[in-house]
């Protein structure tokens, strides 16, 4: 979900979502690691997600992110900075899953709700989530959002972090029955990276994160260039997938 961070230096666009309300990239710059993050619960295991924007046309491209360990590929479905179903949705999407991987969407404006699920088509049964998108320099979420993704048969998730949603909602806890993924990105070191959907702790914020409220899956990291492809990487609990 960094589009706008790919045309600059990866210092600078660490030190931009630091800004932006991605307050722990900063500890990234100064060394901040997960590879010592608390394992996560055994009953409650995680997995590796990628999420990303770009046009992907190989279909080993896939094969080798099952490979690596991805079980989870979320895009973004509709035309950039529109709401326009995006034509490479269902190729991409029917790629991934003939690599064994699932399938989720999102839209970077969160009211392009409908043209992001309609995109995929005869896919939208099997996608595991729609992302209701809710950070810096974008627009709040609403209830009628969430309906309406509800509304599709498909299960509402809000992306958004702890210093971005507070920005944007006035931090509100009115939306604390859609499940949360977390935004909390840092270094990684790819090779040795274990998905914890736990790392770093979670931060109480916008009545989720408690615990009945645990987020089910966090974006550790930006840009992660992946066989030719920027992704950003992240955990997500095994459990809440389909």
């Amino acid at each position: 979900m960094t589009q706008g961070l790919r045309t600059i230096p990866k210092t600078i666009a660490a030190a931009l979502a630091t800004v932006l309300g991605f307050g722990l990239v900063l500890a990234a710059v100064l060394g901040t690691s997960l590879a010592a993050a608390p394992a996560a619960n055994a009953a409650d295991p995680s997995v590796k997600v990628l999420d990303t924007t770009a046009t992907i046309t190989d279909p080993n491209w896939f094969h080798q992110a099952y490979a690596a360990g991805f079980r989870l590929y979320v895009m973004h479905s509709a035309v950039w900075g529109a709401c326009v179903p995006w034509e490479r949705t269902q190729p991409q999407l029917k790629m991934a899953l003939d690599a064994g991987l699932k399938i989720a969407v999102y839209t970077r404006d969160p009211a392009c709700w409908q043209a992001g699920i309609s995109a995929a088509g005869p896919y939208i049964p099997q996608l595991q989530f729609f992302a209701l998108d809710v950070e810096t320099g974008g627009r709040a979420v609403t209830r009628a959002m969430v309906d309406g993704v509800k509304g599709m048969g498909v299960r509402p998730v809000i992306y958004t972090g702890h210093g971005m949603w507070p920005m944007i909602t006035g931090g509100s806890t009115a939306f604390a029955d859609v499940p949360l993924w977390d935004a909390d990105p840092r270094l990684i070191d790819f090779a040795s990276w274990t998905p914890n959907h736990l790392a770093g702790a979670p931060v109480q914020y916008g009545g989720w994160n408690t615990a009945t409220t645990m987020r089910i899956g966090v974006q550790q990291t930006f840009e992660h260039y992946f066989n030719g492809v920027y992704v950003d990487l992240n955990s997500f609990n095994a459990a809440f997938l389909k």
